[in-house]
């Protein structure tokens, strides 16, 4: 919503809003993972000024850090180790191995690990509780269901967790994305049947149509009878004084987020994908729908998929990035 520019001031005052309201964990760091601005993500600051604006302000508050699964972030780990407690480690649902190194290293630093299994709904749940046992194995404490897609509904969750019960002894939690407006009931369905980590965000804000809006949660969770120790009045003024005006209203769902839920689809700018389907003569729909079909069983359109599918059409890529940015 903002690219990544995200102010020490900012995270300072969110940290603080949200310590105060009695959360107790706060992710921390740059939108893409441990390592954005390295990677070449737009950035204000680094994620060791983003943590310690977060600990002088709230010192309270435990912090996680999401580490994306490449191995060049391992030697970013030592030199944030002091700020956060819960390492949670992003990698698709079918390629958990391919993290144990990052595991290894959370482990040597003493850290929680996590281990968020990214567009979980590509596959079944069987498969999930298969990738979850090797989360287990790899010394993990808490394996995630993902919904990537925005895709899953209350009843998939269920299957989920119960899946990933049935297969392990590991705590469970659930991040979801809000594409079709179920974030907040899949949320729940979670906790119903077993998970007890849940991803949420002041006004739901996150990549796309956004995540699991926190204040709805935390109500819901309250009429209930839970999470009574929540100050929901000091969270809903955390957002109408620092996250409101910052980002200037809410996520929204957009016709394209629908097209990439049904299609369990997502990619870097569903933007650059709209303009692209104009210049080949078809509608977004037709073009997103044509990208599922050519990538089969692959779990992720990659900009390669996007490349030979232009190429097929008789455009070129480059040429096109290069029209778009002038």
């Amino acid at each position: 919503l903002v690219g990544h520019h995200i102010s020490t001031e900012f995270t300072s005052q969110v940290a603080k809003g949200l310590s105060d309201s009695g959360i107790q964990y706060s992710e921390i760091c740059h939108g893409a993972g441990i390592g954005g601005k390295m990677m070449g993500y737009s950035a204000l600051v680094d994620d060791d000024e983003l943590m310690e604006a977060a600990k002088e302000a709230a010192p309270g508050l435990k912090l996680s850090a999401f580490i994306p699964p490449f191995e060049q972030c391992i030697p970013i780990i030592p030199g944030l180790a002091d700020f956060f407690d819960i390492g949670r480690i992003g990698v698709n649902v079918d390629s958990v191995p391919s993290i144990e190194k990052i595991a290894n290293k959370l482990k040597k630093f003493k850290k929680t690990i996590s281990v968020q299994l990214v567009r979980t709904h590509a596959r079944d749940p069987e498969f999930a509780a298969h990738s979850a046992k090797i989360v287990e194995e790899l010394g993990a404490e808490i394996v995630y269901i993902v919904d990537t897609f925005g895709s899953m509904q209350p009843q998939d969750v269920t299957q989920y967790v119960e899946a990933i019960k049935s297969n392990t002894k590991l705590e469970i939690g659930f991040h979801g994305h809000n594409h079709t407006g179920l974030a907040v009931p899949n949320a729940i369905a979670a906790w119903e049947s077993g998970a007890s980590w849940i991803d949420a965000s002041l006004m739901g804000v996150g990549r796309a149509p956004g995540n699991t809006t926190l204040e709805a949660l935390v109500t819901l969770f309250q009429i209930q009878g839970f999470r009574q120790d929540i100050d929901i009045n000091k969270l809903c003024k955390t957002t109408l004084e620092a996250v409101l005006p910052f980002f200037q209203g809410p996520p929204r769902i957009t016709f394209n987020n629908l097209l990439f839920a049904r299609e369990k689809l997502d990619f870097l700018s569903e933007d650059v994908l709209s303009m692209m389907a104009s210049m080949v003569h078809q509608s977004f729909s037709e073009f997103v729908s044509n990208l599922r079909k050519k990538i089969g069983d692959k779990i992720q359109l990659e900009e390669t998929d996007v490349r030979d599918y232009l190429k097929e059409h008789g455009q070129h890529y480059d040429k096109l990035i290069n029209i778009m940015s002038h």
